[in-house]
Parts: C-alpha cells; structure tokens; sequence
C-alpha cells in the first residue's frame, strides 16, 4: 500500500499588521491561497522506519516530518507499526511559502489515510496547532482569511484561479527575524476587521485582475528588504514585465507575480533566461472550486 499526499505552497496575496501582539506575536490579516506547486509525501509499506529525503536538504531542529509524526502518535496514544515515509522537496525553504507547515500538513493527511485513522477536520487542525502555527491553515489548503497571529482561520469563497510567477533569489529568510525587526509603535493600530472586509468587498476586483495593487499588499515586504536589499530586484523585474499584480509572499524572500494567461509563457522564458541564479515557477494559484483536500 503507498500513500501520496500533495504539499501545497502557501501563498499570501496580501498580508497586514494590525499593530496588536500579545506574548510576543504580531497579529495579521491576510488572504491566503495555495498553488499547484507542491512538495509530496509519500508513505508506504516497511519492515522498519525510513525517513527519505529526496536531496540534501539539512532541516534545523526540530525536524517537522519526525515532530508531525511524533505529535500524531501522543494525541492519539498509538504506537504506528514501521513504515517509509519520503519527502519530495520541491518549495524552497525560507521563501514564504510555507513549505514546512504545508509538509507537516500532509504528513497529517498522509497518516490519516494510510493508518485509516478516521480523523476529522477538528481534530487534524488540533494537532497541526501543536506543530506550528501555519499548519492549521496548510490542513485546510484552500483560499483562505488568516486573522490573530495566524490561529483565526476562515474559508473563503469565490476565489478564482490565477496564473503566476513565483521567483525564489536563493536567499533564505528567518521569518522570526523579520517579525523581531519590526517596531510594533511605527505599525498603524486597526482593528482585524478593517482589513477582513476590505478583502471580502473586493473579491470581485480581484477576479477581474483589477487595482489589485491599491487594493492588497504586504506589510512585511519593507522590512525584508531593508534586510535583504537584493531581492527589490525580483519585484523590480515583475512589475517592468507587466505583471498585473506583484507582491512578496509571507516574510519573503520570494515574490510572486499575477499575469494574464496569453502572456505568462513569454514572460516565465524571458526571465529565466536572464536571471539563471533565480528558482522561477509557473503554477496557478488555486481558486475556491478547484478541488477537495480531505
């Protein structure tokens, strides 16, 4: 028997600071969606536990895949016989795109399957809390509001598919240190809720690829490039290649670009033949009907 469960990166089309924390967490707003580019976990059958990975990716500690497994097994006081577990890593780490909680996710989804464990939505977003606070919504991996300090998760409808670019410079970015970066007293205090019905009343702009960028954007994206001043290239090449939309995703260092589909081929091959230093992907940011993650 062998299990594949997709990874899907996150990305956040725009992401806002409320201005609040509470134990030393920013809460945001963002609108969050998941595109076709993905990692996969694979599960299978063994006469003892393996732990693959399809290249030399070194994880800090803890190890996310083991820590998921770990958290499964404690919550529902079971002990799983042996068994292979491979990860295919393709989103890049310390990008903004979630890559490690969108793996955590599907470990999640992954053991649900192959154990016939019967979990609900309820329980696996419970268990996705205890491994980190991205995870939750990676569970879900359909377009979403994030609100809190990324714990308040709420489906969103509507939502139709987009064609992208995502560029990755090669730099890695602490999301940790971005958010120690910023001086919570510069930040304009607002309420959740300003930013929640501002996304929910312009769904429709967005749709259509209209003033998207007087309409979202991402408060984090000054700090990181005040850190890391080489990546305003990639928002620099986006924006003279007409992107419609541009904006960095999560705490960077990858940014992401929304084109039209007669003219997204021309534009992936022009950048990557300028630019060999840079990780480009086209994909589609996946819309509310697209599919079912159970």
């Amino acid at each position: 028997m062998q299990i594949i469960e997709k990874a899907f990166a996150k990305v956040n089309i725009s992401l806002n600071l409320t201005g609040q924390k509470e134990k030393n967490l920013h809460y945001i707003v963002s609108l969050v969606s998941f595109c076709d580019f993905y990692d996969t976990i694979v599960i299978e059958e063994s006469k003892e536990f393996k732990y693959i990975i399809n290249n030399d990716i070194k994880f800090k500690e803890p190890d996310l895949i083991l820590k998921t497994i770990e958290t499964v097994s404690k919550e529902l006081e079971r002990n799983f016989p042996p068994f292979k577990i491979t990860l295919n890593k393709e989103i890049p780490i310390g990008a903004g795109l979630g890559g490690g909680s969108a793996d955590a996710a599907a470990v999640i989804r992954a053991l649900d399957k192959f154990f016939n464990l019967n979990l609900s939505y309820d329980q696996k977003v419970l268990i996705g809390k205890q491994i980190g606070s991205d995870v939750p919504s990676c569970i879900l991996s359909k377009p979403q509001i994030i609100s809190g300090y990324g714990d308040q998760i709420r489906e969103l409808e509507g939502l139709n598919d987009k064609n992208i670019l995502i560029i990755f410079p090669n730099i890695n970015v602490s999301t940790k240190e971005i958010f120690e970066s910023i001086d919570i007293n510069l930040i304009k205090k607002e309420e959740s809720q300003v930013f929640e019905k501002q996304i929910e009343q312009n769904i429709d702009f967005y749709n259509e690829g209209r003033n998207l960028t007087k309409l979202f954007s991402n408060d984090l994206e000054e700090f990181t490039i005040k850190k890391h001043p080489g990546i305003k290239a990639i928002r620099d090449c986006l924006h003279e290649n007409d992107s419609s939309y541009v904006s960095m995703t999560g705490s960077g260092s990858a940014f992401f670009g929304i084109f039209e589909e007669n003219s997204i081929d021309k534009v992936y091959h022009k950048i990557t033949s300028n630019y060999k230093d840079w990780k480009i992907v086209k994909c589609k940011l996946i819309g509310s009907n697209n599919r079912e993650i159970n």
